[in-house]
Formats: C-alpha cells, structure tokens, sequence
C-alpha cells in the first residue's frame, strides 16, 4: 500500500503537465495584477472623504425612495442601498481594493477547476496511452485499489495545487492594494476569504477525480476532455432550455452555487450550497464508482 502511494505521488509530481499549468497560471496571476496596479490609483484623503458623504446621502435617498423599485417586496431595502450606494461608486475611477478579493477568487474557480479536470483526465489517460497501467498491475493486481490510491493522490495534489496557487493570488493581491489601492476591510473578510479558498479547491479537486474517472472509462485523455466539454456545452444547454426544472441537477450550476456559498437562483430554480454539496458529490462519487468497477473487469493488455 505505501508502495503503491508513494509510487502514485512519484508519477504526479513528475508530470511535466502539472508543472507547465502551475506555471502559466502564475504568470497569468502576475500579469493580472500588473495590470490591475497600472489601472489603480491611491485616492487622497479629501477624495475618499468627498466619495463617502456623497454614499451617504445617495444611501439615504435610496431607502427613502425604497430602493428605487429595485428591491422585491419584502426584500432588505437598507440592504440593498449600503451594497449599491458604497463609497467606491462615488471614486470616478475605483482603485483595487483588498476588501474585494473574496470576488477575485470566485473569478478565478473555473480555470481552476478546468486546471484539476485536465490534470485528473491526464494522469490517468497518459497511463492507458503509454502501457503504464499494464506495468504496475503487474507488481499490484489488486486494481480496485489501485484506482482508489491514484484518485485519492491526485485529488490531495490538486488540491494543494489550487491551495498554493490561491495563496500566491492573495499575497500578491495585498502587496498591489498596499502600494496602488486601499486595505481597508470587514470584521468577516478572513473568514470568507477563507471559505472560497477552501471551496474552490475543493471543486478542484472533485474536477480531477471527475476527469480521471472519465478517461479510465475512455482510456484516453481527449475522451475524457471532450466528454466534459459535451456534457457542460450542450447537455446541460438543452435541459436548461427544455426542461428548466431539471436545473437543480446540473453540474455546472451547482458547481457555480457551491463556488459563490449562498442561495443562487437560476431562472425558475434556487440551489442552496449544501444541495449543491451534495449534488457535486454525487457526480464525484458516482463516476468514481463506475470508472471503478469497470477497471475491475476490463482486459488490460
């Protein structure tokens, strides 16, 4: 069993794949925030007093005013009008701002997801590609095993993959809204900045063993690929269209539900986070458990 594992994290950590979109996305971290520094400006002290009297009296006009009419009856007017009417509206030209980073990262979900599907898809279609899954079934036959510890090592590594790369995102984020932006931020912000890290990673990690389990049953990595792209371009397009009730048992609305950590509604359909937990999961293990079960049986030459 350790063998097994440490031969399974060996592979990953050796996958010049891994390694390559590690680095794209950090480049592409770098040169966002690049960007981003190039386009902020600091505001003077009179410039965030002036913007901040004028959200006040924007935000007492709009709870005097309802809202608007943009509030649905019973909806949270005062709410509304604090989030809409804030300081920033008033800046002309709003600087980067730490205290939106929380946005930033869900931003930043599906090339993070797509980074843990690719991976998953890869480490195992390069295995049926190349013949390896032939050779370490010859020194572990028990492949019920086997497919659980390659699951298990590459989801951990996406895992710790999306972790590290998110941490870059945030480290860089606070040293761009130190010098070109404003820090100021809210009694939760750690906790929810937190939270998406967590979450995102996650789903990342669910991708691979989604991707992973797909290519184990096409032994290929395009298979698997475009069996995804499919599934979430055009299935899911024509129940949406066809059968909208059917939403809440979507992939890729409750992977987006589960990414943003509050009730969503799509159309007709309101997912709630711990639903799409579950839904997720179901996808996850279902796939796990079918990929499984035909390796189990499958000739492997």
């Amino acid at each position: 069993m350790i063998g097994l594992v440490s031969s399974e994290w060996l592979r990953i950590r050796s996958r010049r794949l891994v390694k390559v979109l590690a680095a794209v996305a950090l480049a592409g971290i770098v040169i966002a925030l690049v960007i981003g520094a190039a386009q902020s400006r600091r505001p003077s002290a009179d410039e965030l007093e002036s913007a901040r009297l004028s959200a006040e009296a924007a935000r007492d006009d709009c709870i005097a005013q309802g809202g608007f009419g943009a509030v649905e009856p019973g909806g949270d007017v005062e709410a509304f009008c604090r989030q809409e009417m804030n300081s920033a509206v008033f800046l002309g030209k709003p600087p980067m701002r730490l205290s939106e980073l929380p946005e930033t990262l869900r931003g930043t979900a599906f090339i993070a997801i797509l980074v843990g599907l690719v991976i998953g898809a890869s480490a195992v279609g390069a295995s049926w590609q190349t013949g390896t899954i032939t050779t370490i079934l010859t020194w572990e036959p028990r492949r019920l095993r086997v497919a659980v510890v390659r699951a298990v090592v590459v989801a951990t590594a996406v895992f710790m993959v999306v972790v590290a790369l998110l941490g870059v995102l945030i480290l860089l984020f606070w040293v761009t809204t130190s010098l070109r932006g404003l820090t100021s931020i809210s009694e939760g912000w750690p906790s929810e900045v937190a939270g998406v890290v967590l979450r995102v990673s996650m789903l990342s990690a669910a991708a691979s063993v989604i991707g992973g389990a797909i290519a184990m049953l096409g032994r290929n990595t395009a298979a698997a690929l475009g069996a995804v792209f499919v599934y979430l371009a055009v299935l899911e397009g024509l129940v949406r269209g066809l059968r909208p009730a059917l939403g809440r048992f979507l992939l890729g609305d409750n992977i987006a539900t589960a990414v943003i950590g509050h009730e969503v509604t799509f159309g007709a359909t309101t997912l709630t986070p711990g639903r799409a937990w579950v839904v997720v999961s179901i996808y996850t293990l279902g796939l796990a458990a079918l990929a499984a079960a035909v390796f189990r049986v499958r000739d492997v030459h």
